[in-house]
């Protein structure tokens, strides 16, 4: 269990029992970070902790519930974190999925839109004045590049009309869901909210540097066979990619840049949340295709009316209050 009287800035991690995340999680334990992983299935994510901290010799990584799809548990999740004062430093907002139909969460969203986007949208604001106080800190956020329309990727085009049409069906209006389109609109909602939470500290003036830096970059994988994104697909669609993708990633990862094993990726992930040399670089994007050096997220992704009007959007449907997060109080 994570000592609250321990001094060292803790990382959290969520979705760190599968895929990405548990590579992420791994290498970050190599380096000696104290972690906290968060995750829907607690028991998942315990089993993963403890299998981690052995094989590395490690100090015990804690696993917490948190339902992302739940606005009542991630607030739940951020008072516990507060009680327990834990020095939250580095969030690495992992977590993610794609459906294969059309689910409610229990607050009336799309569940892609809303685990994807809005859970993290709200963590990352409630978990604001913890990351500013333990500074230096860094927020990184998993994106993908299906979110850019001039890659090709074998996905769709996102097609955002309305944040109302995310909340309703992930897609570009309330008729109708694809699983596939809410998948992409949210990855761009990633790029979007990582790009404006800058603005958003830097017009505050929380964050910045050299006195108490807090860095938010965007990470994008690549392809990762193999990854828990496909929970949700159908059975024989499941079986195949969880069994037969990472072996194929293992081989297309060394022909083709933006195909990566969970292991790379994971390890990469880590990186951009741990490496010193990036603690004062922010408002980056780091794809797969360019080795996971510094890149450019999609023409759309610069949208600052677009990701402003997500931002304000994001606000009213979590309920979020100045009581809350520092970044809601009118900029003087």
């Amino acid at each position: 269990m994570v000592e609250e009287s321990a001094v060292r800035g803790v990382t959290l991690v969520t979705g760190g029992n599968s895929g990405i995340g548990y590579e992420c999680v791994r290498a970050l334990a190599m380096d000696g970070a104290r972690i906290l992983v968060a995750s829907r299935d607690r028991e998942a994510s315990e089993e993963a902790a403890d299998r981690i901290s052995e094989e590395s010799g490690c100090e015990p990584i804690e696993a917490l519930a948190l339902d992302l799809g739940s606005l009542a548990s991630v607030r739940q999740f951020a008072k516990e974190i507060e009680a327990r004062d834990l020095p939250i430093q580095t969030l690495i907002c992992n977590a993610g999925l794609q459906m294969n139909g059309l689910r409610m969460t229990p607050d009336g969203f799309e569940t892609t839109f809303a685990v994807n986007h809005l859970g993290h949208f709200l963590l990352v604001n409630l978990l604001m004045r913890r990351l500013i106080a333990n500074a230096p800190s860094r927020v990184v956020v998993v994106a993908s590049g299906v979110h850019d329309p001039e890659l090709f990727t074998g996905m769709p085009k996102p097609d955002v009309k309305s944040v109302e049409a995310l909340a309703a069906t992930g897609g570009s209006g309330p008729e109708k869901f694809n699983g596939r389109v809410a998948y992409v609109n949210s990855k761009l909602c990633n790029v979007w909210f990582t790009y404006e939470l800058i603005r958003r500290l830097r017009a505050h003036g929380l964050g910045q540097a050299p006195q108490a830096p807090l860095s938010v970059n965007a990470f994008e994988p690549g392809l990762v066979p193999g990854s828990g994104l496909a929970r949700d697909y159908p059975p024989v669609a499941r079986w195949i990619w969880d069994r037969l993708g990472p072996p194929i990633g293992r081989i297309a990862s060394r022909l083709v840049a933006g195909i990566n094993t969970a292991q790379h990726s994971g390890a990469a992930l880590a990186r951009v949340a741990r490496d010193p040399a990036l603690e004062n670089t922010s408002g980056k994007y780091f794809p797969s295709h360019t080795k996971f050096r510094e890149g450019r997220s999609s023409k759309l992704s610069y949208d600052e009316a677009r990701a402003a009007e997500l931002w304000d959007e994001s606000v009213r449907l979590t309920e979020l209050t100045a009581d809350e997060s520092p970044l809601i109080h009118p900029v003087r």
